[in-house]
């Protein structure tokens, strides 16, 4: 049993000394007794003069049966905050009406509860489910009064109804959000990413998706699958899709297109996609929905993007300075297409740099290669260029280099036209083609566009390493979808929270002129403790810690209601 009691500390600011008051429980560590913190009272002239003490002392002692002072022990004090926050967001969403609707369809229990436990261990703590219930819950954690502890077989149902109702969620967040937020649709960001599995690695009828292929994750030894994620243009994502692991990038925006106009009947609105992406069938079916498009150009072996570099090279006023990003900007038009021209001077820097590295250590290569044929260990012409292929795919700059491979011969050069166009033409630039026209959008308005894909990838970073998306080792098909929409969920929710701590300006303390993070936030919170205090007649009660001013202003920023927190510690 931890002993509680209160600890007085003064602090001198100037001329004037503070005594703060600290309710402390000192455990045993080994042979060294230590303390901790369970809830810090506030000064105490201010605690007397707003006759705040008096109330805790009253309050404490009217719930134990005493009428002064005793020994309070505290039994536990798991994190609050940080999932009263994730419950305010899941009501404000009514996703606890959504989740509530959906069990009592299938006649599951406690659906809605296990779906929030799983969302809030998302963003609090990523664990296995089974970790999530048996630990998390069972000890770190304090769920509020009105939501239940899930078993592990009903959170394993609920990921079924998620995975069922992935469609009816998205579209339900978009609707909610719509009000809320004031969602913008006018601007959709697509990009792709993947994600692997551990366990068996063989195909299973039980998983068709799970497939090997280009892995974004450098683990070409598992088995993945690829998803898409569109998110507004402000960064909260809107819908997903889950693709089998083998599949190709272009080929999955078609679907996305047709998914987008269907589900969200969407007007008219501009996507932003990258390179990746683009073919001229994708194109043609993007103006065929509808909508417009923001693309970045592939750079390499393609004549249009080329005379684009050249033609604006020749005329260096064609540019515009741009400021947030800094660059410059130019737009020309060729047989009926728009393209805009971004350049930096620290662009251009890191590709020289970025180019040289490469070019030297393929060099080197080569000329080791080169030095093994005339020596005579190696002669036949397949296996040269076997060895050849070998260095250069995976070099980064195989387009400059040119060879010639005989029976026991050879060489090797440099491309000048090739080195030409990387060095003065592509070196700190990119390449933009829209369909928007300058009426819609100016050139420095298309850099931007095309700037916001950045909070896709922010989207996929916090999937992967806040969220913990990965490693997955679900193994069926539903499951898996399940855990992935999950992710997204809980994804949306730390969108909203970002958004909501910029509109009330609570800056990072540590960060200058930032708002703090949620991931940061969340961890403010989670310093809120629900404490439960026993009297010596065995008598119990729970209190609620007191926040602190900072995390006060994260709280109102939440919009979390707090009074059920100060009648529990004043009753």
């Amino acid at each position: 049993m931890l002993v509680v009691y209160v600890k007085s500390t003064t602090v001198r600011a100037g001329n004037r000394s503070y005594r703060y008051l600290t309710l402390v429980e000192s455990f045993r560590d080994g042979t060294r007794v230590r303390q901790r913190v369970v809830a810090r009272l506030g000064e105490e002239s201010e605690l007397v003069a707003t006759g705040e003490l008096d109330r805790i002392v009253t309050a404490l002692s009217a719930r134990l049966g005493r009428s002064g002072t005793e020994e309070l022990s505290a039994e536990k004090a798991p994190a609050f905050g940080g999932v009263a926050a994730v419950a305010a967001y899941f009501s404000r969403l009514s996703l606890d009406e959504l989740f509530d609707a959906a069990g009592r369809q299938r006649r599951a229990r406690l659906v809605k509860d296990a779906v929030l436990a799983m969302v809030a261990n998302r963003l609090l703590l990523p664990t296995s489910k089974r970790r999530a219930i048996t630990d998390w819950l069972g000890s770190d954690v304090a769920l509020p009064e009105d939501i239940a502890s899930p078993s592990l077989d009903q959170c394993y149902r609920a990921l079924d109804v998620i995975a069922d109702n992935k469609d009816a969620i998205e579209t339900h967040c978009y609707s909610r959000l719509t009000n809320l937020a004031n969602l913008d649709l006018r601007l959709c960001c697509y990009d792709v990413t993947s994600t692997y599995f551990e366990g068996d690695v063989r195909e299973s009828p039980r998983f068709p998706s799970k497939a090997f292929g280009f892995s974004r994750d450098h683990r070409q030894d598992r088995p993945q699958v690829v998803i898409g994620l569109l998110v507004t243009g402000d960064g909260i994502p809107i819908a997903h899709h889950v693709f089998a692991g083998n599949t190709n990038d272009a080929s999955t925006l078609p679907k996305v297109m047709a998914d987008l106009q269907a589900r969200f009947g969407v007007g008219k609105i501009a996507l932003v996609c990258d390179r990746g992406l683009i073919n001229e069938e994708n194109l043609t079916q993007v103006a065929a929905c509808g909508f417009d498009h923001v693309m970045a150009t592939r750079l390499h072996r393609d004549p249009e993007v080329q005379a684009v570099l050249e033609e604006v090279s020749r005329d260096s006023a064609a540019f515009i300075e741009m400021h947030n990003p800094d660059c410059r900007v130019a737009e020309i038009e060729r047989e009926g297409k728009r393209y805009v021209v971004a350049e930096s001077d620290e662009r251009k820097v890191r590709d020289d740099h970025r180019r040289e590295e490469l070019l030297q250590r393929t060099e080197e290569r080569l000329i080791a290669l080169q030095v093994r044929v005339r020596s005579g260990r190696l002669r036949d012409p397949a296996k040269i260029g076997a060895a050849t292929e070998r260095i250069l795919s995976s070099s980064g700059v195989a387009r400059c280099f040119e060879m010639t491979i005989k029976d026991g011969f050879f060489s090797w050069s440099y491309d000048q036209d090739r080195l030409h166009y990387e060095e003065d033409l592509l070196a700190g630039r990119y390449v933009l083609t829209t369909s928007l026209s300058n009426k819609d959008a100016s050139a420095i308005d298309v850099v931007r566009h095309y700037r916001s894909l950045e909070r896709v990838e922010r989207r996929f970073r916090v999937l992967k390493d806040f969220l913990g998306l990965r490693p997955i080792y679900h193994f069926t098909e539903k499951r898996v979808r399940g855990h992935i929409a999950l992710c997204v969920l809980a994804s949306v929710i730390e969108a909203v929270m970002a958004r909501d701590l910029e509109a009330h300006h609570v800056m990072d303390p540590d960060l200058a002129d930032q708002a703090i993070s949620p991931r940061r936030a969340l961890r403010e919170l989670e310093r809120i403790r629900s404490v439960e205090l026993s009297g010596t007649d065995g008598r119990s009660r729970k209190v609620i810690t007191r926040p602190g001013l900072f995390q006060k202003e994260i709280l109102v920023a939440f919009e979390v209601d707090t009074s059920s927190w100060r009648s529990q510690l004043s009753a």
